[in-house]
């Protein structure tokens, strides 16, 4: 069983590696095990007299600290690094009306720590079989020594036997070895992968892999969260000629880990085609990027969660794949804003679990797609669309909570919503 359990731990560690977890829970996390093993070697020459009491008491520490402490350390770090202005954001709840995206606390908040803290809570979080079967076992392995610790309580006499094999040097050895492997495995991956990052300022989160970084390669970077924010340009020239941005994103996405990517007034005219590559994007924000259109791959970001697109007045969205949202089922929320010329929106249809809905300064489009399959709607915003005469049916949207409209549109005042008050 002890061997069960270090195979479990040790996946605990080695995903937790993968998802880019702060390197202090990842040393906190590296010693438990490590030490764990030790133990279990030091327990081999404990005389038998005391063995089973012993070897209880230390596997009901260690699973403990595993199930229960290295998660309740996560929430305590989170709480602990994360800094949110609240008087900002109240300012922008009195200041900004009702449905503008200025009232979203992300706004306020640090994207880095964001992006930092979001990885952090989410590997806490049974997102698989493999998941799920882990986090089971490790804390089915702590139900059932308790248990054991109840029936000894209940009967002092009963006898139990050691679990561990008694004077075995080669067993201590084989544990030390894995520990000492442990541990420079863990550390190597750590500082590989920031070595390999280093010349990416903009990747704020990457996995911790062990990689064979290559003298001068920009391409070898395992990016898991790419943020490239300018969100004060200090001069007119640096809003209309931002940086480009093309050739850093196209490194960053050569490994095909990233699955966020933030950018605000950055030139990024189209998205390269090494984006392609990562099938795990979840998160895709481009602020004021020059960006006229979206390539027709587009669609196979089927795991995309997070989508927010705003043009520049200079050079807006023009046009988006027909089937873009087919097959994007996770899909919770979705901003488009200052698409000015683009007459027609690909088909909601996939969007089934779609949560949040904003769409501003849509001057030239006249219908909307209609809003069928999106049961799980629970926000709409609707702001500058003066050429839409008239709304999608909104039976089916039975779980709306908060439906905001700002400058009206034609359908405001032409029957559509009931009688028309122009002192309103």
């Amino acid at each position: 069983m002890k061997f069960g359990d270090l195979a479990l731990e040790t996946f605990l560690l080695y995903q937790m590696l993968e998802s880019g977890s702060p390197a202090v829970l990842i040393a906190i996390f590296t010693v438990v095990v490590a030490s764990n093993a030790l133990i279990c070697a030091v327990m081999m020459f404990v005389p038998y007299k005391w063995a089973p009491r012993a070897e209880t008491f230390v596997d009901i520490l260690f699973d403990f600290l595993i199930a229960i402490a290295c998660p309740m350390l996560t929430l305590v770090y989170c709480l602990s690094t994360f800094t949110f202005d609240r008087e900002k954001f109240a300012i922008n709840l009195q200041v900004f009306p009702a449905g503008w995206f200025e009232q979203s606390a992300s706004v306020v908040a640090d994207p880095v720590q964001t992006a930092v803290i979001y990885k952090s809570l989410k590997s806490l979080r049974i997102m698989s079989a493999l998941d799920f079967f882990s986090r089971m076992g490790v804390n089915g392995t702590l139900c059932f020594r308790l248990r054991n610790v109840v029936d000894l309580i209940h009967n002092p006499t009963k006898q139990q036997s050691s679990v561990y094999p008694k004077r075995s040097r080669v067993g201590a050895a084989a544990l030390g070895i894995f520990s000492a492997v442990l541990i420079v495995f863990v550390e190597e991956s750590m500082r590989t992968s920031s070595l390999a990052c280093e010349p990416h300022p903009e990747c704020v989160v990457n996995v911790r892999r062990w990689v064979s970084a290559e003298n001068g390669s920009l391409t070898q970077c395992p990016c898991l969260t790419m943020i490239d924010r300018d969100v004060a340009p200090k001069t007119y020239a640096e809003w209309e000629n931002p940086t480009n941005v093309t050739e850093k994103l196209t490194h960053l996405a050569a490994t095909g880990d990233l699955q966020t990517i933030q950018v605000t007034n950055r030139y990024l005219a189209e998205l390269p085609e090494e984006l392609r590559r990562c099938n795990d994007l979840k998160h895709l924000s481009l602020e004021y990027t020059h960006t006229q259109a979206l390539p027709a791959w587009i669609k196979e970001f089927t795991k995309l969660e997070y989508l927010h697109v705003e043009s520049k007045f200079t050079s807006p969205m023009t046009v988006l794949p027909d089937d873009m949202f087919d097959d994007m089922s996770s899909l919770t929320f979705m901003h488009f804003a200052a698409f000015m010329t683009m007459t027609k929106l690909p088909s909601f249809q996939g969007l089934t679990n779609l949560r949040s809905l904003t769409l501003a300064c849509f001057l030239s489009i006249v219908e909307l797609p209609e809003f069928n399959n999106l049961q799980q709607l629970e926000r709409l915003v609707l702001a500058s669309m003066p050429a839409m005469d008239s709304l999608p049916d909104l039976s089916p949207v039975a779980d709306l909570k908060s439906f905001a409209v700002s400058d009206r549109g034609a359908w405001c005042c032409n029957g559509f919503i009931g009688e028309c008050n122009l002192e309103d």
